[in-house]
């Protein structure tokens, strides 16, 4: 882990040392041709500070993602110490709900947590302390059966947003269905709303998944079922999932310069945990904050399929 950073941090510093050099050290040329050089060095400086700060940026997820504890259902966010606390003070499942599912939860690849609902609050340029996001509780919005923990935009296996429950995380396919007030006990992988999900076959190539994908945005009746990338979270309701957190075939180049924000994505990969599952969980309670009491367990877990570009294919993830 060490020894990525560190390479990462070599690489910028090295290649931010070379333009300035460059910058101050070009030989005696036209004022034209010298302005015309001083502005691409300008641009590649800027390009590079970019690279850099997008470096940091996986740089830190991957640290992250290296110290997650499997044991611990939720991570302690980076806020401030009054933050955290009332993050986790809010995260805390109700007395009665833990007393009621005692049983179930002594039961291996069973859980519970709180999702709170993700506004848009934060966006990449701004954070809304408005209307619904003036009680915003960061970094509870998504969560990673994958991991039992909770989980970014990018990772998420579930994600609550407004009034639905979503699976649309990078380079992976969420199918998710309703299966209504049926108790979580009487679920499992022979119940008749799991029969599209035990019997998809994962896409190998881009351009499948791509349509599968598409096709989800608007739903896929099967079986009296309907299988999309999102769900209302209804009290008391019954849900399935099946993940297909895929992994890429293809070999990623090395850091360097010239990594675009695409193979950096692709990188990052490698830190989380990829994998295909079958997960069926509950909403058991919602309170007056919005937030929705979860309680899961897991039902089948295989190994993540890997996808293949072609050779030239740009790397991109594969949902509209």
């Amino acid at each position: 882990m060490r020894k990525i950073s560190y390479f990462i941090l070599v690489v910028a510093y090295c290649s931010t040392f070379a333009l300035r050099s460059n910058s101050q050290s070009m030989p005696s040329t036209s004022n034209e041709e010298l302005r015309r050089q001083m502005e691409q060095n300008a641009r590649n400086e800027a390009d590079l500070e970019r690279r850099m700060r997008a470096m940091r940026q996986l740089e830190s997820k991957m640290a992250a993602l290296s110290k997650l504890d499997s044991r611990i259902v939720g991570h302690i966010p980076r806020l401030d110490k009054n933050a955290r606390e009332r993050v986790l003070k809010l995260r805390r499942i109700d007395a009665a709900d833990q007393l009621k599912y005692s049983e179930f939860l002594k039961a291996d690849r069973t859980g519970i947590f709180r999702l709170f609902p993700d506004f848009d609050c934060v966006t990449d340029n701004y954070i809304r302390i408005d209307g619904p996001c003036a009680e915003f509780v960061p970094e509870s919005s998504s969560f990673s059966f994958r991991t039992k923990n909770y989980a970014d935009k990018f990772y998420h296996d579930v994600g609550y947003n407004a009034d639905e429950i979503v699976s649309n995380a990078f380079f992976s396919q969420g199918i998710l269905v309703s299966l209504g007030n049926v108790p979580i006990e009487q679920v499992d992988l022979t119940h008749a709303g799991l029969k599209f999900l035990t019997t998809f076959q994962p896409d190998l190539q881009p351009a499948g998944a791509r349509g599968t994908a598409t096709q989800l945005v608007g739903g896929i009746d099967s079986g009296g079922y309907r299988y999309t990338r999102s769900v209302k979270a209804v009290e008391n309701s019954t849900y399935a999932l099946r993940m297909v957190a895929y992994k890429i075939a293809n070999s990623l180049p090395p850091y360097s310069q010239n990594t675009t924000m695409a193979e950096l994505r692709f990188h990052s990969l490698g830190f989380d945990k990829r994998a295909d599952l079958i997960v069926v969980f509950r909403i058991v309670r919602k309170d007056a904050d919005g937030s929705a009491t979860v309680l899961w367990k897991e039902l089948d877990r295989a190994d993540a399929p890997k996808i293949k570009f072609a050779k030239g294919e740009a790397l991109a993830d594969f949902k509209p």
